[in-house]
């Protein structure tokens, strides 16, 4: 069975456990660290980033036989000089690190005549496979992308070209960390190409407002050439499981949350390498819960259902936005969802927004499914039709040769100008001056 960590049985023969350093992940690193130290395999192959090597051996000390085996890049790859708009090879990716930012770029790649499409994080899966496919088998030559190319899709590219080096990482707008840089660029260059050694570079088209830092990208490509990079992982977390709560009722589950995090810490003095994961993700999806069924139950007396139900719904994988709400409401108060399915002729109308938040709203209804069932009268498989349904509408925008977005250019004049502003510089200090001659007459 090939599935996620999360969803990974916890006994059986063999476990592959790939990616094994996101057990120092606060959000998602439990799923790991569980299938190490509470998993009944026996045989377990793990593969990670060698910076992790000292905290695997730690969590695997018990074993009865511990083999380690490091392996290197089979294609070594190149700095490359910056790259445009005509120069980048066929079969690269263009990496920036917004939906906008992609998009423009997108656009200038059609503009000057290249067979380009996209792939970003708001993607329906089913979109992304469509497009990842069109890559390899050459329908198109490059391929615009976010750091989604970092995680578990491998593409046959012969170059890799950064157009940003920085990226919003939900707090603040950061520069790209040295081993996030090398990741990305050592998606170039696959053993069996015909030019197996891959090509990294910046990028220099003419869309304003890109400026990456060459120096990053020259020193990402010789950590993914085997030299040291920033990664540091000390600690892996770890995150409580029903049965360690102790039972509690819903109105319970964040006492009983709280006091978990205080016994783990103070539990970590004999394991200093784990680390107790935050709990306010899964106090925001008891808060989400709460809110959803707080006009049908008096909640500080006595919830809908019981706590093990609660907690299987702040366990799914959704976000505590989205459908969510719904999902939880359905789930404790036999509400119906069907009002969120709609027919395919409606998916075929929509626009990329809408047919992106359709198909996210559709999956977390089907992750639903898969935990309990029908949920709000909607079965499993129409929740992955309707996903189906937005993905094919998702692909249908991205495959038109008009490009999808005028977000590189200028609302006011028309120009170029950075994706994320509406106006160009110009344009915006004539705004500016107008609005200096005093205020407008309405």
């Amino acid at each position: 069975m090939s599935c996620t960590a999360e969803s990974a049985p916890t006994g059986g023969d063999v476990l592959v456990l790939d990616e094994a350093h996101w057990l120092a992940d606060p959000d998602r690193g439990h799923a790991w660290t569980r299938l190490l130290l509470s998993g009944s395999h026996r045989h377990i192959h793990v593969a990670a980033a060698p910076e992790a090597g000292a905290v695997l051996r730690t969590a695997l000390a018990q074993a009865g036989h511990l083999e380690i085996a490091r392996h290197s890049r089979q294609a070594e790859l190149t700095h490359a000089p910056p790259m445009s708009p005509g120069t980048v090879p066929a079969g690269s990716a263009v990496l920036a690190f917004s939906r906008k930012a992609v998009l423009a770029l997108h656009r200038e790649l059609i503009d000057h005549g290249r067979r380009a499409t996209v792939l970003y994080g708001a993607m329906p899966p089913g979109a992304r496979r469509e497009q990842i496919q069109r890559l390899v088998t050459g329908e198109v030559e490059v391929i615009v992308t976010t750091d989604v190319i970092g995680h578990g899709i491998n593409l046959p590219l012969r170059a890799v070209a950064f157009a940003e080096t920085g990226k919003f990482d939900g707090t603040k707008r950061r520069p790209l960390r040295l081993w996030e840089a090398a990741q990305m660029a050592g998606r170039a260059g696959r053993r069996g190409l015909a030019d197996a050694e891959g090509r990294v570079a910046v990028y220099a088209g003419g869309v304003p407002g890109f400026a990456p830092d060459a120096g990053l990208v020259r020193a990402a490509v010789a950590v993914a050439n085997g030299a040291p990079s920033d990664l540091s992982i000390g600690r892996a977390h770890l995150r409580p499981d029903w049965c360690e709560l102790g039972d509690p009722a819903p109105a319970e589950i964040p006492h009983a949350l709280t006091g978990w995090r205080k016994a783990a810490r103070r539990a970590v003095g004999a394991r200093p390498w784990l680390r107790p994961a935050p709990i306010d993700p899964l106090l925001a999806m008891w808060q989400a819960a709460r809110a959803a069924v707080r006009a049908r139950a008096t909640v500080d007396a006595s919830w809908p259902g019981d706590g093990a139900t609660v907690w299987r719904l702040m366990t799914l994988p959704v976000d505590a936005g989205g459908a969510f709400p719904a999902i939880a409401s359905a789930v404790l108060t036999d509400g119906s969802l069907r009002g969120m399915l709609r027919p395919e002729s409606a998916v075929a109308r929509m626009s990329l927004d809408e047919a992106e938040r359709h198909a996210a709203m559709m999956r977390d209804l089907g992750a639903a499914g898969r935990s309990f069932g029908v949920v709000g009268g909607v079965h499993p498989e129409e929740a992955s039709a309707g996903e189906e349904a937005a993905s094919r509408r998702v692909v249908e925008l991205v495959a038109r040769r008009r490009p999808l977005t005028d977000a590189s250019l200028c609302a006011s004049c028309g120009r170029p100008c950075a994706p994320w502003f509406q106006r160009c510089d110009d344009c915006h200090r004539a705004t500016l001056d107008w609005y200096d001659d005093g205020p407008p007459a309405w």
